[in-house]
């Protein structure tokens, strides 16, 4: 990611510390992409090994480790296996990395866009080509 995608997020969390969950070892996310069968983009792994997981903006990015004002679900792992399990689309292509505040998907796919599975709207739709690009939409809340 960008220096200056790195300094607003470090800005954010230096000012409210109970939105990041702390760094995870470069190995833990290995494993956990072996696990979801989806290629894990660079700058996801870049997050999710620096903060662990983190709420930024209104939604939480998922990862491997809870931070304080997280709920129990925030492991990228195991909503990605509930999202398949319960059959919604496209999410065995995918890694879901948030869900909106609306219950539905937020997950990255092999060539590392972001998209989302509206179940009310009916509608899968791309929100950005890259993960830093989502992370700069939610930044700009």
């Amino acid at each position: 990611m960008k220096q200056a995608t790195w300094d607003a997020l470090e800005k954010v969390f230096a000012r409210t510390p109970v939105l990041v969950a702390g760094a995870v070892p470069i190995e833990g996310l290995h494993a956990a992409e072996k696990r979801v069968g989806v290629k894990l983009p660079e700058d996801f792994q870049q997050f999710v090994a620096r903060y662990g997981g983190a709420v930024v903006g209104s939604l939480p990015i998922l990862g491997l480790r809870k931070a304080a004002v997280m709920g129990s679900d925030y492991s990228f792992v195991d909503v990605t296996e509930w999202f398949r399990r319960d059959g919604w689309t496209p999410t065995a292509e995918w890694v879901v990395i948030s869900v909106d505040l609306g219950g539905n998907p937020i997950g990255i796919n092999d060539d590392g866009e972001v998209w989302i599975s509206d179940h009310d709207a009916g509608e899968v739709r791309m929100i950005s080509p890259t993960f830093e690009g989502f992370v700069e939409l939610l930044l700009s809340e």
